[in-house]
């Protein structure tokens, strides 16, 4: 091998390794982000408080962004801002925050990113004329049967009409960050400076709507608010974004999404260990067919040949 040989390999190897480890990062932070959020609706706090944890540091730490691209980018359009403002931002947040007082975080990380898949090739095919092949509906169909066998297997135990409720919730919300990942495409935003524009308006809503609701901050526990403020606004907000598109740029679309797909496995295991929730193969079964839904949807197994 020559020697621009062997350099090109090595800085093939390096961008591969920078795009695996930043994948690794930001499934860690999606799942910590929904563990984190589990723990806080099931103690003292309350969604307008999560909502203010989350956006403030976005809005703080991203400030320079949206100074200089101003609060609502220019050639950004009416409908695609609010899709994402709806989306990504405080309403979702509000969405997600709910559903988890009623359902346990390892239900949550399976069914958000499984249903926000079959969402997105829905909405892609009615409003943009998409035609899916034959493969990848195949991971949709693996991914509803392991969202329906939630449900049917009932892995927490009896389906309450809270919890019920809670999946409805869950659903909603998968319903608008499909809205806000066609919208993001849509908008010529970068990943930074789209979050600066979510992050900006989302504490400004949430400001308006805790002076009429009231937060109990105040009363928290320091060491919790701190755990939040890192957890949701810090890494959620800001350090996600950031290794997610590294990995995009590194190892493609393709592989950071399959890495994705591993969110569902990491939270039900931290809702298990971490929260005290019921595991048992009912929940394995979910876990497993929603990855590999997500995978196979997700054309990581395209370029495979036998």
């Amino acid at each position: 091998m020559s020697e621009t040989s062997a350099l090109r390999a090595t800085s093939a190897t390096e961008s591969r390794l920078v795009g695996v480890t930043s994948a690794l990062a930001t499934v860690f932070i999606w799942a910590g982000w929904l563990i984190a959020t589990r723990y806080a609706m099931t103690s003292s706090f309350t969604a307008v408080d999560i909502g203010l944890l989350r956006f403030v540091v976005p809005f703080v730490l991203l400030a320079p962004i949206w100074l200089k691209k101003g609060i609502w980018p220019k050639g950004l359009s009416i409908a695609n801002g609010l899709l994402m403002l709806v989306g990504s931002g405080a309403f979702y947040t509000l969405m997600v925050a709910s559903a988890l007082q009623f359902v346990p975080a390892s239900h949550v990380g399976i069914l958000l990113p499984g249903v926000m898949a079959v969402w997105a090739v829905l909405i892609a095919v009615v409003m943009f004329g998409e035609r899916p092949g034959r493969l990848r509906l195949t991971g949709y169909g693996a991914v509803i049967v392991g969202v329906l066998s939630l449900v049917a297997l009932k892995p927490a135990g009896e389906v309450s009409s809270d919890m019920l409720l809670g999946y409805g919730l869950v659903s909603a919300g998968a319903f608008m960050w499909a809205c806000y990942t066609h919208a993001m495409r849509q908008s010529g935003l970068g990943a930074l400076e789209a979050a600066a524009f979510v992050g900006f308006w989302s504490f400004v809503i949430m400001a308006i709507i805790a002076v009429f609701t009231g937060t109990t901050l105040a009363d928290a526990p320091v060491g919790d608010v701190m755990m939040l403020l890192t957890a949701q606004g810090l890494l959620a907000g800001c350090v996600a974004v950031i290794t997610y598109g590294l990995a995009v740029r590194h190892i493609g679309s393709t592989g950071a999404s399959a890495f994705g797909a591993m969110t569902p496995a990491l939270t039900a295991l931290g809702g298990v260990i971490l929260l005290g929730e019921q595991g048992n193969l009912a929940l394995a079964l979910a876990v497993v067919l929603v990855i590999l839904g997500v995978m196979i949807a997700s054309g990581v197994f395209r370029k495979v040949r036998v």
